[in-house]
């Protein structure tokens, strides 16, 4: 099943952006992860990258270190996304959110 990270890659946007991303993504696939939402920004001078994805932590570790050994990876970092329930509390029929 797997867990559910986030990763944050930041790229140079010097030579073609496109191709940059495309390798990228080629890397990214080739991971077994699933994306869940991925958001790429790019600007003048760098290409951020930041994606939410459920896999085996051993999985998106593999794929950070592929994805750092790319010529225009400036930076790279995965970390577990916690989830935290809301929890209600019912009280003299009011609903209460902490």
């Amino acid at each position: 099943m797997g867990n559910d990270f986030s990763i944050e890659l930041t790229m140079s946007n010097e030579m073609n952006p496109l191709d940059a991303v495309v390798r990228a993504m080629n890397i990214i696939r080739r991971g077994k992860i699933a994306i869940n939402h991925i958001i790429i920004d790019m600007s003048d001078s760098v290409i951020r990258i930041s994606m939410a994805v459920r896999g085996e932590e051993d999985e998106v570790r593999w794929v950070c270190n592929k994805l750092d050994k790319l010529y225009d990876t400036v930076n790279v970092k995965y970390m577990p996304i916690e989830l935290q329930a809301n929890m209600v509390v019912m009280g003299n029929g009011k609903n209460i959110q902490r």
